[in-house]
């Protein structure tokens, strides 16, 4: 039998899988993939290199670059030369991909019924421990890379 920490951390994934249906109606809705969702949201308000953007997503540098190209179809990114080396592309929102970005994080953090259900203040609790347990994945992370 897992244990408390387990049987947390299987909930979460739980609950999580059980918005699939919700969030594809939504990313149908705002007429997006969630890859393309997702590369919207991570993408900083000073633009990003297009190494960093495919790290970012956890995909190769190709497929990242089928997605800038997507968004850059629809007129919600530009690609432009990094100042600093010219060599680099930075990947920038335009004034329609910061609209669509802020459209997609309203909706996407809206929480589920099952979380809106519950007290203010067991909402505050799970967000202090979450925020917790996500400074201390954020600290061991830190420490590896230095």
């Amino acid at each position: 039998m897992p244990s408390n920490g387990g049987r947390a951390w299987q909930a979460m994934i739980g609950l999580v899988r059980s918005q699939k249906r919700r969030l594809a109606a939504t990313f149908t809705e705002l007429d997006l993939t969630e890859p393309l969702a997702h590369a919207i949201c991570v993408i900083p308000r000073e633009g990003v290199a297009m190494r960093t953007l495919a790290d970012e997503l956890h995909c190769d540098p190709a497929n990242a670059t089928g997605l800038v190209d997507r968004l850059e179809e629809r007129g919600l990114i530009e690609r432009r030369l990094d100042p600093h080396d010219r060599r680099v592309r930075r990947v920038v929102l335009t004034a329609a991909g910061r609209r669509m970005q802020e459209r997609v994080e309203e909706r996407f953090l809206e929480p589920p019924p099952a979380l809106s259900e519950l007290s203010s203040s067991s909402q505050r609790t799970l967000r202090e421990i979450l925020e917790f347990a996500l400074r201390r994945v954020e600290e061991e992370r830190a420490q590896e890379e230095a």
